[in-house]
């Protein structure tokens, strides 16, 4: 009787715990999300500029989850992949330059829920920004510029991740159809939201 009971209670025990293994796995959000387009900024001057998406519905996003996987179909194009730990990069910071926008040094953080301020006081609301349905955020982009043979605007991604001058990640990428793009969920590799980037100009 007694080993009746004590292989019971080791039975509820291993139940138990191994449950609690389950409710901690991390779950891809079941969230449907859209691009809508890219913020181009004043051309010639600093600005916000990157790249919108919006929370079409379903579950809330964690902006610090994801990953941004831009990939040129030109030929010789470019791949680039931007987390929400990569700040903008020190590179382009603070210089206007004619005919294109850099992004602003008001803005620190590289994905920003929009209509959230981006100072240092709310630095700590703006990294735990939960994008719920209806909610946009953008990915904000270095660099906002034209080139003589497209009729379309590039933007650039630089992840200097520790190494100015020659990053980890970057590339030019034209905002039309011969771009792609992958939005993923960190924790499990689950790709949100895939298409190209055909879009408006915001």
């Amino acid at each position: 009787m007694l080993m009746v009971v004590v292989t019971i209670i080791i039975a509820a025990t291993v139940s138990t715990f191994s449950t609690g293994f389950v409710s901690d796995t991390h779950a891809a959000p079941g969230t449907q999300v859209a691009y809508v387009g890219v913020l181009t900024g004043p051309i010639g001057d600093l600005g916000e500029i990157g790249l919108v998406f919006e929370n079409m519905g379903g579950e809330t996003l964690l902006l610090s989850d994801l990953e941004l996987n831009l990939k040129s179909t030109l030929s010789g194009g470019d791949e680039a992949s931007i987390a929400y730990t990569d700040a903008p990069s020190s590179t382009y910071r603070g210089t206007p330059v004619p005919g294109e926008t850099r992004l602003s040094s008001a803005f620190t953080y590289r994905m920003k829920k929009i209509g959230v301020a981006d100072a240092e006081k709310t630095a700590t609301n703006v990294a735990n920004s939960q994008i719920k349905a209806g909610d946009r955020f953008v990915i904000h982009a270095d660099r906002y510029f034209s080139k003589d043979e497209s009729k379309y605007g590039w933007v650039m991604y630089v992840a200097d991740r520790g190494m100015t001058g020659a990053p980890y990640s970057s590339g030019e990428f034209e905002v039309s159809s011969k771009t792609t793009y992958a939005l993923v969920d960190k924790n499990t590799g689950t790709v949100i939201s895939s298409g190209t980037l055909v879009g408006s100009v915001l």
